[in-house]
Formats: structure tokens, sequence, C-alpha cells
């Protein structure tokens, strides 16, 4: 069996994945056309935050992709993204994001 690096659980999408890790505040990641493709919850926010599709930072429920949950894990998303990526990790929350932008 082949054996290779792993890093943090993280699985590449078609051509690579860049990830960004540890964001504890909104943030805009990037901008433009891409994919995410996974959320990992490294500490568990007390109020859930979400991962957005807007390049101007409007975290509304109009560019909702996919909501951050309060328990700590992975959560698969495998989203398109045509405008920019945002993500709000939720009140006390850290979380990391593989995408392909």
């Amino acid at each position: 069996m082949a054996t290779y690096p792993q890093t943090a659980g993280f699985v590449p999408g078609p051509g690579g994945a860049k990830v960004a890790f540890n964001v504890t505040a909104a943030t805009q990641i990037t901008t433009g056309r891409g994919t995410v493709w996974r959320v990992f919850v490294n500490t568990a926010p007390t109020a859930a935050g979400g991962v957005y599709d807007t390049a101007n930072g409007t975290a509304d429920a109009s560019t909702l992709i996919c909501a951050i949950p309060t328990t700590a894990g992975p959560v698969e998303i495998v989203a398109p993204i045509y405008s920019g990526l945002y993500v709000n990790p939720g009140t006390g929350g850290v979380v990391s994001v593989t995408h392909g932008l």
C-alpha cells in the first residue's frame, strides 16, 4: 500500500487545493470563481457561522453556501464559488477551509 503525506485530514480536490488555516474572525478568503471543498471546525463556536459566496463580505441568506455548526469536526461542502469565498467562523470558533480558487 502506498503512503503519502496527509495534512490535518484534508483531501485536495481536482487540481489541488488551497487551505486557509485557523480562521478566527470573519474573513474574505479570496475572490473569483472556484470551489469550496471542506470546512474543518477546529474549535466549536458558541454561535453558528457560515460560508458565503461573495466578493465584498456580504454575509446574508442570499450568499450563504453552508452554515458552520456549533460542533467540532469536518463539514463536507463541495460547492461552486462564483464571486468569492467569505468565511465567518462563528462566535469563538476556529475553522480551516479547503478551496480551489
